[in-house]
């Protein structure tokens, strides 16, 4: 499975980690560093997956999610959330959506690609 995902984090660390690791599995990355970015580059991209940090400045991953939700060319996109913070303390602002999960930082990578595959189980992308 190939598929354009958009990663948003405001870390360029975590970015280069997670978009590098998915670039060897053989997806197209996207990224962007803050939540206006996000949403303005998944409504250009339409990708079949965005990875995005809960918090961050500017935006909120979450925040972002509400655009997405207004666009019909966007509000089908799943989503996997990441944050540093406990689920518990970050849960009252996630929404409650069967097509978004929740991953915590550090990221178990195995974790991520099981939820790329549970997200998108035709696949994504293929060049």
């Amino acid at each position: 499975m190939i598929a354009q995902i958009l990663l948003a984090d405001d870390d360029p660390d975590i970015r280069g980690f997670i978009g590098d690791y998915l670039t060897t599995k053989g997806h197209r990355m996207i990224l962007a560093d803050d939540g206006f970015q996000l949403a303005a580059k998944a409504a250009e991209h339409r990708p079949h997956l965005i990875i995005t940090d809960v918090q961050m400045p500017g935006a909120y991953g979450s925040s972002a999610y509400q655009i997405l939700q207004k666009d019909e060319n966007t509000r089908n996109i799943p989503l996997i959330f990441i944050s540093g913070h406990p689920y518990e303390r970050v849960a009252p602002i996630l929404p409650n959506d069967p097509k978004t999960r929740f991953l915590h930082k550090p990221l178990d990578l195995k974790k991520l690609e099981a939820l790329i595959v549970e997200l998108l189980p035709m696949g994504g992308y293929c060049p």
